[in-house]
């Protein structure tokens, strides 16, 4: 796969050496910009994405989490597949993360479009999580039903889970993108399991390697965004950034987690963020204003 590094570039009068985000992982921190803005830039600009990847601001309008998975992933062994409810999404958000799996939400309505997926992927273990209208098989592609309970994620996936409760539904999203892969997580509802079908038993699903090689562009959410888009992402290898706004010209932290980025890879999960060419404006207008305001603040302390 291969990978492209954006170049040298003048950001706010300072210099930016491409390898900027090297230099932070190897403890050199101190040689990037002392303003914010300026320094959130160098970083994002001179990360390692593949190329593969669009050279603009993506945006993934996606409850099911389908979209996100036809975009971070062009196969699968394994696919965990959820019912609606934000509990089971939860429970199974935790499982895909750490297997490294992608994951949709099951709709009857699209049920011919998730068997085509299936085969796309060439997946051969589905695992079902909660009322999932997917009949069990041991053919081919072999689909498992999951039991419920602490005791089945081990036996499924061969690891140690820690539990966490999430008190409310509107929590779920940044939840979901805290999940750490190497420490799993059940990521349990404190108001309701899910519903456990006929016939589950805990059947081994395989843990896979995540696949971005690291070179995965930035991807940003919030708490509106949906929770198999948040996995998706996850379970590909890329982390999540939440900001707590979707527009960066109403918040700095939105901004600097996009800066740079209004014509360059970046992902953005939700439709609350706009299309793609309405988010590359908002970046462009955030920074001109960001640069502009601090212009005229540093002209009054002189």
């Amino acid at each position: 796969m291969g990978s492209r590094t954006r170049g040298r570039r003048i950001v706010a009068g300072v210099l930016v050496p491409a390898l900027a985000s090297a230099w932070l992982l190897s403890g050199c921190s101190n040689s990037l910009p002392a303003d914010p803005f300026a320094r959130a830039k160098a970083v994002n600009e001179s990360r390692h994405v593949a190329e593969r990847f669009d050279e603009h601001p993506v945006v993934l309008d996606d409850v099911k989490g389908m979209s996100s998975l036809q975009y971070f992933f062009t196969s699968s062994e394994t696919l965990v597949v959820s019912d609606a409810t934000v509990e089971a999404q939860l429970r199974a958000a935790s499982i895909a993360i750490v297997a490294h799996a992608p994951m949709i939400v099951y709709d009857p309505q699209r049920h011919q479009e998730i068997a085509q997926e299936v085969e796309r992927l060439r997946t051969y273990t589905v695992l079902t999580v909660g009322d999932v209208a997917l009949a069990q098989t041991s053919g081919r592609v072999r689909v498992y039903r999951d039991p419920g309970g602490m005791d089945a994620l081990g036996t499924m996936t061969a690891l140690r889970f820690a539990q966490r409760e999430v008190e409310r539904p509107e929590d779920a999203a940044v939840a979901v993108a805290s999940i750490d892969p190497q420490d799993p997580v059940w990521l349990r509802a404190a108001w309701a399991d899910p519903k456990v079908m006929p016939q589950a038993e805990a059947r081994p699903f395989p843990i896979l390697s995540r696949r971005d090689a690291q070179m995965a562009p930035v991807v940003v959410a919030t708490a509106e965004s949906s929770i198999a888009s948040i996995a998706n992402a996850r379970s590909f290898g890329a982390d999540v950034t939440m900001v707590d706004d979707p527009d960066p010209r109403n918040s700095e932290q939105a901004l600097f987690a996009m800066a740079g980025l209004s014509q360059a890879p970046l992902v953005a999960l939700g439709a609350q963020f706009g299309d793609e060419r309405q988010l590359s404006t908002k970046i462009m207008q955030a920074e001109e204003f960001y640069l502009s305001k601090n212009a005229d603040m540093s002209q009054l302390q002189h």
